[in-house]
């Protein structure tokens, strides 16, 4: 179960678009299925309209206006002269909104069980009365599942609780909604978030994101096309300057940001589309926030220690970057021609690595982390060489991206990365003859067994999901995968169906199962009428500006 917060000032907004008819008509039916005891006796059993979400809107907002209690948030954006974050202005923030998101492929879960999930969920997120202190008024709708088969549920809350205080969660909320999740996954028999104890988790689909790439005509969001790009070009390249050349030939847009205080130390990056492949518009993402693989820091690590004309060839590079200018460095090893067995020799230095992660121990996150970030990044320009297949592999590579997804603190380590970077080099460079120039087949096999080989150490620290993923939609897409129009056409190799065969009994013999308790603890009966305000008592809760819990951060 996926929750996605989200804070604002628009309450009546947000409960008008929970019961309209969505933005694709994939509304249906919208309900009340949770919330305070005077909600769900009013409007529990009837089909919400805009009238209805009138009435709730003023509902739940009544304890902020009668207090006269004032939320508001810092609004940040980045200086493009030094590349920090600064204050413009504030926002108003008393409208919390979070929706619980399960599986296309989850069972069916009744209302009545998402009513009990919702009020476990509001209770660990301290918006209730298990809180000890006065309740703040929620309201969970249900409205059928998503376009894309999701069933899931809206909770809008407010952040001013009954008495006129302040919710104080807004901290750490998205932490504590991940928890909360986790926990109420394993309460109801859900199936369990694959990734999520161990950070492995990728950056989350946004609806805006979503429309703006349907309406650029491409498949993945702005953020997912970016990671796939940026890795490819990473796992193919011997240097930093390689690399933004690399990225820039890809159709990204990259420019750098310059430690504070400096104008040529260059500590991070950010990434966007170029405008006329993106409905004109130039959306730039940090690089740590489309991967934790893919912070500059990371990428550095695949390069070894930079010399001095390294340092000052990418020094160049970046300096063009952010000026818009032409890459400085011309006929380097990414513009070279390649040798015609340059494939066969790629997937033979690959076959020499699959052996050598045999010594890798099954705990060295860093390690196995490093493996999933160079296997999808030649996952990912593989998919540039072969369009026909491209949803399969960028898939592969979408979900092997989740592996490399690993905390790291303190000093990184570098590691070579020879092997993946000679797989990525031959699929990036192959130009005229297409893949007809590419030893398929013997690529494939190498792939496809360094990615089993990333199954294991999930196994071993019981991982499940995270390798069972990586079977179901990493293995079996590549097996499916034709080799139709490579240089060494050949079917698909058996050894690839009965790796997938005994990945699968391997799986089912590690899996364990967990009893799972669902339903909640009867309570005490519940009034239909709203708790009465007192705002008389509680004067001093009124506007201000205290810090932390005046305006916010």
């Amino acid at each position: 179960m996926i929750p996605n917060v989200n804070k604002g000032g628009d309450m009546r907004g947000l409960i008008r678009y929970l019961v309209s008819e969505g933005r694709e008509n994939e509304h249906t039916n919208p309900h009340v299925i949770g919330g305070d005891s005077h909600l769900v006796h009013w409007h529990g059993a009837e089909q919400l309209n805009a009238a209805a979400a009138g009435e709730i809107s003023d509902y739940l907002e009544e304890p902020r206006k009668v207090y006269g209690t004032e939320m508001r948030a810092q609004v940040k954006a980045v200086d493009p002269q030094t590349g920090e974050r600064v204050v413009m202005g504030y926002r108003d923030q008393n409208v919390w909104h979070c929706s619980l998101s399960l599986p296309a492929d989850e069972r069916t879960v009744s209302d009545d069980e998402w009513s009990n999930i919702a009020s476990d969920f509001m209770d660990r997120m301290d918006f209730t009365e298990a809180s000890g202190k006065a309740p703040a008024r929620w309201v969970a709708i249900h409205h059928g599942e998503s376009k894309n088969g999701n069933d899931h549920i809206h909770i809008a809350a407010s952040m001013v609780r009954e008495d006129g205080t302040k919710w104080a969660g807004r901290y750490g909320d998205y932490r504590e909604a991940q928890s909360a999740c986790r926990d109420l996954e394993v309460k109801y028999g859900l199936s369990v978030v694959a990734g999520r104890e161990a950070g492995l988790g990728t950056r989350g689909e946004l609806p805006a994101e979503r429309a703006q790439a349907d309406r650029a005509g491409l498949s993945n969001t702005a953020p997912v096309e970016l990671g796939h790009r940026i890795r490819s070009a990473a796992a193919a390249s011997t240097s930093e300057a390689e690399w933004i050349r690399r990225v820039r030939r890809s159709g990204v847009v990259v420019k750098p940001y310059y430690a504070k205080g400096s104008t040529d130390v260059v500590a991070g990056y950010k990434a966007a589309l170029k405008p006329e492949a993106y409905n004109d518009k130039l959306v730039f993402y940090g690089g740590g926030r489309l991967g934790k693989d893919l912070s500059l820091p990371r990428i550095r690590e695949s390069f070894g220690e930079p010399s001095v004309s390294d340092a000052t060839e990418a020094s160049a590079e970046w300096s063009a970057a952010a000026k818009g200018q032409p890459p400085v460095y011309t006929g380097g090893r990414d513009e070279t021609a390649l040798a015609p067995d340059a494939s066969i020799k790629a997937a033979r230095m690959l076959g020499e690595y699959n052996d050598q992660l045999a010594a890798i121990p099954h705990t060295d996150e860093a390690a196995w982390g490093d493996v999933a970030r160079d296997v999808s990044g030649a996952l990912s320009a593989w998919a540039k060489l072969d369009p026909d297949n491209s949803e399969d592999l960028n898939a592969a590579a979408a979900q092997v991206a989740r592996s490399a997804q690993v905390r790291r603190p303190g000093v990184p380590h570098r590691r070579p990365h020879a092997a993946t970077m000679g797989i990525a080099t031959v699929l990036l460079q192959t130009r005229t003859g297409g893949k007809g120039q590419v030893a398929g087949a013997l690529l494939a096999k190498q792939v496809f067994t360094t990615v089993s080989a990333l199954r294991d150490p999930q196994i071993a620290v019981h991982r499940l999901g995270e390798a069972e993923g990586l079977r179901t939609k990493a293995l079996e897409r590549l097996q499916k995968i034709p080799m139709t129009g490579y240089g060494d056409e050949t079917p698909a190799p058996a050894a690839v169906k009965a790796e997938l065969v005994g990945a699968a009994e391997r799986a089912t013999a590690a899996r364990v199962s967990m009893d799972a308790g669902t339903g909640r603890p009867a309570g005490p009966s519940t009034s239909p009428l709203p708790n009465p305000l007192e705002p008389k008592k509680h004067s001093q809760h009124g506007a201000g500006r205290d810090g932390r819990d005046g305006i916010g951060r």
